[in-house]
């Protein structure tokens, strides 16, 4: 058990020198899972992070997360001896990822949304609302939520629970910003997925 917390831990903060990863600008970084608070601090080229809240502290100037990520550029983590350099990189929409097929009467595997830039994948949490397409009805809807997850609200993921033969479209708006940073101009981006139910 202490085995896989140490691993978690490594994996958390970033295990090489020099690795590196894109973040979506309008979201955090940092601060953390449901393991507990990272150790790790991040720094900035100017103007990438928003100041601190409680003391104002600069983008160019290494702190802890959660750091709200508000312009393009370059920053690094950097978790005891390693160093991690990441792109904030703005996003141009989202994407769903999960099943195609689902048999009828079954609850599929999870569906998950990102932030995407021109296809890449982005790290970083938007706000997500999820609804079902109207070729849903009498075919699918989705399972309850369990409850609240880290960031970004109750509904990280959804799974179907289907009933009909046919076809269902799962569609969500990923909105990033934060009711913290009012300043900052949210950007709201909507991606579909066709299911068939079989």
């Amino acid at each position: 058990m202490t085995r896989i917390a140490l691993l978690l831990v490594v994996a958390a903060c970033g295990s090489k020198e020099g690795s590196t990863s894109n973040h979506a600008v309008g979201t955090y970084v940092g601060g953390g899972s449901i393991f507990g608070a990272d150790s790790c601090t991040y720094v900035g080229d100017a103007g990438v992070f928003a100041p601190g809240l409680s003391d104002n502290t600069p983008s160019t100037t290494a702190a802890s997360g959660p750091r709200f990520v508000i312009a393009p550029g370059k920053l690094t983590k950097t978790c005891g001896d390693a160093k991690t350099a990441i792109t904030a990189v703005t996003p141009t929409g989202a994407a769903i990822t999960g099943p195609s097929k689902v048999k009828k009467g079954a609850t599929s595997e999870a569906f998950n949304a990102n932030l995407v830039a021109n296809s890449k994948t982005l790290d970083g949490e938007a706000n997500l609302a999820w609804q079902l397409g109207k070729d849903c009805e009498n075919r699918a809807t989705f399972s309850s939520v369990l409850g609240a997850q880290d960031t970004g609200g109750k509904d990280r993921h959804r799974t179907l629970v289907t009933t009909g033969a046919g076809t269902c479209t799962v569609i969500v708006t990923a909105t990033t910003g934060s009711s913290l940073f009012e300043s900052f101009k949210p950007q709201a981006f909507q991606a579909e997925k066709l299911v068939t139910i079989e």
